[in-house]
């Protein structure tokens, strides 16, 4: 069982699949399940077809009414030309309560001419559906960009849908919200009387700038907004922050966390870790599913200058084609690895190394170390990539003070086949 941080007792079992766990001060374990089992009562959802597909058996809308007015944080893509939902929700998270949570899939609605009106539409619709104020809704739109919402569809399509719903309907809407995933991705979590759960989409166009895709995580804590939103920037940032699929930041990236109050926060640390758990497995899962990927690459970087300079380091690796489809192709070759590291790019670290100064490890084996190629089983190393689920690469780049782990996928040639054909 390995420590994913040091200064946080979060933890990933991988023996024998996959747990990811937080130690409470006293030791006891709280798993985080790949399911919404641990979930915030009183919450209903549902999700239906209203044209934005062509295939009418496809679902493409989807909404989730919460029991009451919740306390709400959310953070958003940094990509330039941002959704108009991601500006309509700013405004309205910006006040921090939000009753419903609706997304449009399979359209962005980005570059579009009337985009954010027909956002407003679409809100409006909802509002009188169900009886509350625009301020109180949050949007999302997921998928092609450039392409108008069919709007008149949409809207006529929402009288009726309150009636819907249900607190089974939650399952209905993780699976509603994807486009290219290949299942839907959840993960929830109880300690004590609190719980908090959510769900994920996202399979390309990842790599995030402050979020992530789309994910929705959910509480049932008593929380204010100032502490909520540091809490979330908090489980972001080592988490969805620091992985990649492709190194594109789309433009509807969102991560929004809904609190309905209704329990007791007794141990504010433990939430927190409890939280960044639910955020990991749920960011490992897009990772390890994303489009094309068949292998989780887990890349750890140490170095002597800051925690931000490690990540800066291990996202040039996680992010190089040629390191991608090395591993694809179960090739260790560490010589990719250099390349990576010593990459120059737009806000490189101010500082030089040498080869004396570099140890590289693949699956656990050293490489290179500090000037020294090691002679290894090339053949055994290789077949330990192409039979293991998560590789893993550790770098170190003189005397280690500070580390980063972040997580991506292998590049195959399923991705390329995907994204090639993505509108045609």
């Amino acid at each position: 069982m390995s420590q994913v941080w040091e200064n946080l007792p979060v933890f990933i079992d991988e023996s024998g699949g996959e747990r990811v766990l937080v130690k409470s001060r006293a030791g006891t374990e709280h798993a985080v399940e790949p399911t919404l089992q641990h979930f915030p009562k009183g919450i209903r959802g549902g999700a239906t077809h209203v044209g934005v597909a062509v295939d009418p058996g496809t679902l493409d809308f989807s909404v989730v009414r919460l029991p009451a007015a919740c306390t709400t944080a959310a953070v958003y893509t940094r990509n330039m030309c941002v959704s108009p939902a991601i500006v309509f929700d700013r405004e309205n998270t910006a006040r921090g309560l939000i009753s419903l949570v609706c997304v449009v899939s399979k359209n962005a609605n980005v570059f579009t001419p009337n985009g954010l009106a027909d956002i407003r539409a679409v809100a409006d619709a909802l509002a009188q559906e169900f009886d509350l104020p625009t301020q109180e809704i949050f949007i999302s739109a997921t998928g092609v960009i450039g392409r108008p919402l069919p709007i008149s569809k949409i809207t006529s399509n929402i009288p009726g849908i309150s009636a819907k719903l249900s607190e089974q309907g939650v399952e209905q809407v993780s699976k509603a919200i994807l486009t290219t995933d290949k299942r839907p991705k959840q993960a929830s979590i109880r300690i004590g009387d609190v719980v908090i759960g959510g769900y994920a989409k996202g399979a390309g166009m990842i790599e995030p700038n402050m979020a992530t895709m789309l994910v929705y995580l959910y509480t049932n804590a008593k929380v204010e907004k100032a502490v909520l939103d540091r809490m979330l920037k908090r489980a972001v940032d080592p988490t969805f922050n620091s992985m990649s699929v492709d190194s594109d930041t789309s433009t509807s990236d969102t991560v929004a966390l809904m609190a309905t109050g209704e329990a007791e926060l007794a141990d504010e640390e433990l939430f927190q870790n409890a939280l960044t758990a639910v955020c990991l497995k749920l960011a490992r899962a897009v990772a390890r599913e994303a489009e094309g990927a068949n292998k989780l690459l887990e890349v750890t970087v140490a170095l002597p200058t800051s925690e931000q300079d490690a990540a800066f380091f291990a996202k040039k690796i996680i992010n190089s084609p040629l390191i991608k489809t090395a591993i694809h192709g179960a090739d260790p070759n560490w010589g990719r690895v250099v390349m990576a590291i010593g990459k120059p790019a737009p806000g490189s670290p101010l500082f030089t190394f040498s080869r004396e100064d570099v140890v590289i490890a693949i699956q656990g084996q050293t490489m290179f170390d500090r000037g020294r190629a090691l002679q290894v089983d090339l053949n055994a190393l290789s077949q330990s990539i192409k039979s293991s689920e998560v590789v893993k690469i550790d770098v170190v780049i003189g005397t280690p003070a500070y580390k980063a782990k972040v997580w991506g996928c292998d590049l195959s040639a399923e991705y390329v086949h995907e994204n090639a054909h993505y509108t045609t």
